[in-house]
């Protein structure tokens, strides 16, 4: 299977409360969005990962990857506002979270990037 073939969405989360697990994910994240790697990312939240990532990101972005699942929209809200804090100098997010509608629980905390390629 060949880069191309591959599907977009990419699912590499965690669960668990925030502060247990927060530390983590800015490792997973930090790997991800390393400079050699991407030339943007966003961060963000959703009930459908693969719904948001084809109606909103596959015109700007190559690929999402699914950080944190939870059905607490309380924790979810803070670990991406954590997370974009942490990275707001780099990061293409215009506000640290909460910017439109999230949908049902299950929650997805996601990243999507754009390949330093293209």
């Amino acid at each position: 299977m060949s880069a191309a073939d591959l599907p977009p969405v990419f699912f590499d989360h965690l669960t668990g409360p925030p502060g247990r697990i927060a530390s983590t994910l800015v490792r997973r994240l930090s790997a991800y969005t390393r400079e050699d790697r991407v030339s943007r990312f966003k961060i963000g939240i959703t009930d459908d990962p693969e719904r948001r990532f084809n109606q909103t990101y596959a015109r700007y972005y190559d690929e999402m990857i699914v950080l944190y699942k939870t059905a607490s929209i309380d924790s979810v809200s803070r670990l991406e506002a954590f997370l974009v804090d942490h990275n707001w100098e780099v990061t293409d997010n215009a506000i640290a979270g909460g910017g439109g509608h999230i949908g049902e629980s299950p929650y997805f905390l996601y990243v999507v990037l754009r390949d330093r390629r293209r």
